[in-house]
């Protein structure tokens, strides 16, 4: 499977708004199915964004259930450069572009330049 980096900024923005976390109920809404949750969710665990736990059937092969707990504060720092959704387009397009496909660190960087020059456009610098 491939990551998807909408699907990353998917369950970190629904984790953020969960009071006390969320598991495959609320991720697995329709909009993806649990094997692209429980992925992206093990990928998000392992890079330190979030405190997670994924549960396989007694092969380890299907995915049964996802808990996230919470985000770390490196998941909050991740989430604070990617959240607006102008930034996120505009970082996706440029990123798209440019290279095609990208690490976590450089999309976070992208989108961090993005919000700049947005923010110095809107100064007028």
């Amino acid at each position: 499977m491939r990551r998807d980096l909408d699907i990353v900024r998917y369950i970190l923005m629904t984790a953020e708004s969960a009071e006390v976390g969320v598991d495959e109920t609320t991720l697995c809404s329709g909009r993806y199915d649990i094997n692209q949750i429980a992925f992206h969710v093990e990928l998000l665990r392992d890079y330190g964004l979030v405190e997670a736990e994924v549960s396989y059937d007694g092969f380890g092969e299907e995915p049964l259930g996802v808990t996230v707990s919470r985000l770390t504060w490196d998941g909050y720092d991740y989430l604070d450069a990617i959240r607006s959704a102008k930034v996120w387009g505009r970082a996706k397009d440029a990123i798209s572009k440019a290279v095609g496909e990208t690490s976590l660190s450089v999309v976070k960087q992208t989108c961090t330049i993005v919000a700049s020059e947005l923010i110095k456009k809107q100064l007028g610098i």
